[in-house]
């Protein structure tokens, strides 16, 4: 499973914040991460919406993780930039574009699936990436 460009974005900011232990400047986020400042602010954005960062600005200011490693799961970092795992598997031109949907035997299996791999992903939290 490839997790989409900002998701890993997320996760390498959150890891920074982590182990910064404090505050930190978008523009810092941006050299030690290897991301551009406007990617730094994008994704921050989206953490803070979500109650995981905050941003102070100003002297001293910067941006400071408020939810540590333990509490985070990667499910849920999947979920806040992506939808959740959905892995329906269909015939047509497109994923998903059975006009039989609705009454395939399999999508039930398909929807089952999907959900056991996000509840997987849910019981995977940071922390455990570290090492």
């Amino acid at each position: 499973m490839k997790l989409a460009v900002n998701v890993r974005y997320a996760i390498r900011i959150i890891m920074k914040l982590h182990y910064a232990a404090g505050r930190m400047t978008m523009r810092e986020l941006a050299e030690r991460t290897g991301l551009s400042l406007r990617a730094v602010e994008n994704i921050h954005s989206v953490l803070r919406r979500n109650g995981i960062t905050r941003g102070t600005i100003g002297a001293g200011g910067g941006i400071v993780l408020l939810v540590p490693l333990p509490q985070l799961s990667l499910g849920r970092i999947i979920t806040i930039f992506d939808d959740e795992v959905d892995c329906f598997v269909c015939f047509g031109d497109k994923a998903n574009d059975c006009p039989n949907i609705r009454m395939c035997p399999r999508h039930a299996r398909w929807i089952k699936i999907s959900g056991q791999i996000q509840q997987a992903l849910d019981e995977i939290y940071l922390d455990s990436i570290l090492g």
